[in-house]
Parts: C-alpha cells; sequence; structure tokens
C-alpha cells in the first residue's frame, strides 16, 4: 500500500497545524510499515494507491483521481465554519440546499460535492464530523472520527518532571486569529505574566508590530520562536496554558500543552468546549474584552497547577497511524 499526501497549502507560506499533521501522520505510517510519501505534483509517472488530502480538494481532483484508480481520503478542517453559532450553520446549511438546487453551476465551484463523491473524510473531533453532516450533507457512510497524535518521545519529554516557574504559556502564530493582542493587553490588565511562544507569518506584520509594542518583559513575555527542546522546558515550567483562538481544528499546542499536563484556559467558543470533553481541567473565557479576559485570566493563574500526569489522553502518531490504516484497508478491499 502507498498512500500520497497532498496539501494546497504550501508550508513555506503558512506554517502551523496543517504541516504537524501531515509530517506526524506520515511518520507515523511509514513506522507502522505503510508506505507514505508527498504527491509530486511535476511527477507524471508517481504511483500509489491511496491521495489523502489535507484539507478539502476540489471535486475535480477527486473525480480525475478516481478515472485513474486511486482511492481519495481527506482529513477535513471545519475549524471555522464548526466554530460558528448554532444559528449561523442553520442559515449556512439552507444556503447551500437553496443555491444547489437553483443555481448548481455556481455552487459547483465551492467543491460541496466532494462530501459526497470522496471515498472517505476524517475528522480530528467529532463536533467538525457532525458539522460537515448538518451543513454540508456529508454522507454518513464515509466519514471516521480520527484525533491527532504527538511523537512518543515529545511525550515521555513533556512529561518530564520540572519546577513550576511564576507564567502561564501561549503558544501559537502571532496572528490575529489566535487573538494574541487580545491576550497581551488581557495579560498586562490582570497582571498576570503571560510567556508568548511563536511566530508572525511576516515581521512586517502590523498585527505582529501592535502585539510588540505590548511586550514589557514582566506580564508579556516573548522569547519569540525557540527551539523545540526550549519549548518544551517553558511549557514544563509553567503554571497553566492559555489559548484564545477564534477557531482551531484540534489544535496540536493544546495536545502539548495537556501532555506536559497543564491545565487550560481556552477561548469560549464552540471549537474549544466541544473539541476536549475528557479534559480533567479546563476552563473558557469570553473575548468580548481585555478586562472580561483578564479577569478570567486572574483566577486562572492563581488557581492554576501543572499536574504529573497528561490532561487528557493523548495517542502517538503510531496509534494514530494505526487507525488511518484500517480506513485505507477498508477502502482498498472494497
Amino acid at each position: 500500500m502507498k498512500v500520497l499526501f497532498s496539501c494546497s497549502l504550501p508550508f513555506f507560506l503558512a506554517h502551523g497545524g496543517s504541516q504537524t499533521l501531515t509530517e506526524g501522520l506520515m511518520l507515523g505510517l511509514n513506522q507502522i510499515g505503510v508506505s507514505a510519501e508527498p504527491a509530486r505534483w511535476w511527477d507524471n509517472k508517481q504511483i500509489g494507491d491511496i491521495i489523502h488530502h489535507i484539507g478539502r480538494p476540489s471535486i475535480q481532483n477527486v473525480r480525475l483521481a478516481h478515472e485513474k484508480g486511486f482511492k481519495v481520503v481527506m482529513t477535513d478542517l471545519l475549524d471555522q465554519t464548526a466554530s460558528r453559532s448554532s444559528g449561523r450553520l442553520f442559515l449556512q446549511r439552507n444556503f447551500r440546499r437553496v443555491f444547489a438546487s437553483l443555481v448548481p453551476r455556481f455552487t459547483s465551484r465551492l467543491d460541496w460535492e466532494v462530501f459526497h463523491e470522496i471515498d472517505a473524510m476524517v475528522y480530528s473531533v467529532g463536533h467538525e464530523w457532525e458539522v460537515a453532516k448538518y451543513v454540508f450533507g456529508a454522507d454518513r457512510k464515509k466519514g471516521y472520527v480520527v484525533p491527532h497524535g504527538l511523537e512518543k518521545d515529545v511525550l515521555e519529554q513533556l512529561g518530564r518532571p520540572q519546577q513550576e516557574e511564576d507564567y502561564l504559556i501561549s503558544v501559537a502564530t502571532i496572528h490575529p486569529r489566535k487573538n494574541s493582542v487580545l491576550l497581551a493587553e488581557a495579560a498586562r490588565v490582570a497582571q498576570m505574566p503571560v510567556v508568548f511562544l511563536g511566530k508572525p507569518y511576516s515581521e512586517d506584520d502590523a498585527y505582529f508590530q501592535t502585539f510588540r509594542r505590548l511586550i514589557d518583559n514582566k506580564f508579556v513575555r516573548y522569547p519569540g520562536f525557540v527551539s523545540t527542546a526550549e519549548k518544551f522546558q517553558y511549557l514544563r515550567g509553567s503554571r497553566g496554558f492559555v489559548l484564545l483562538s477564534q477557531f482551531e481544528s484540534g489544535c496540536i499546542a493544546v495536545f502539548e500543552a495537556a501532555g506536559a499536563g497543564l491545565p487550560l484556559l481556552l477561548s469560549d467558543l464552540p471549537w474549544a468546549r466541544k473539541s476536549y470533553p475528557a479534559a480533567r481541567e479546563i476552563a473558557f473565557t469570553d473575548l468580548s474584552s481585555p478586562e472580561r479576559v483578564a479577569a478570567e485570566l486572574k483566577h486562572f493563574y492563581n488557581s492554576a497547577h501543572r499536574k504529573s500526569i497528561s490532561n487528557f489522553p493523548i495517542l502517538s502518531w503510531d496509534e494514530v497511524a494505526l487507525q488511518y490504516r484500517t480506513i485505507y484497508d477498508d477502502l482498498l478491499s472494497a
């Protein structure tokens, strides 16, 4: 069995979760004996059995792959859609139904047919799979829920004992979607120290410059984009983890924080509330103002302490790969 991985977003343009997911899953598959490699768009002689898309592919690519005899799988990332309110999801669902019947040529550009014609679709959290069925009418027989994972040695490193220090930590790209500026403003209002780890997509980005002006090395601390070993050291020394994203899809940074035994403070939005039901210590905050976040931040800091066990169960990438291999086997034997 050979699996070819494809991602429409080049990693050199936007680092983050898609890259971590792709690399982790390819590594895990190869470790359990499944040949996995990137799809080489320039190589018309590349062969394989399955094309696995990270993110939604175009319906044209799905149909062309089927003509060539490939099975097609996608790990769908419905982060933004799945974080919408129930009212907005209702409107989106009905918009899709009406326009799909009245203006099929227009809606074909949105690739909604993928949810019926693809061979298998995988979601990192159950909430996103429910949204796919509700909004897009995804074929119920083709959906799976498989969580993200971490490498075995990463889980071991995150679990090492270390003395607790005087800060909370946030690991994320410095970007409006992550609400980095809001968290920095709240940290200064609450006078609670937060260490920010991550880099912007561009050093010249105006949002990043706004964030930089808030750094005081007391309540807003920014070591920058540090090495993996340094990141794990900061995580182990923290009292708790904070992430105020507008939307996420099974966030890897949350998994790392949970693996380090940290309590979690996340956005009071569906992506957070419905993604980690097994978490032992988790709190949520309204994002309406720095003052609202500051009040929750202060309460969280005063009660948060790292534990010696993971906040919720986390699979290794090998274990995640085994679940994907079962899906691949079923497709190829059908």
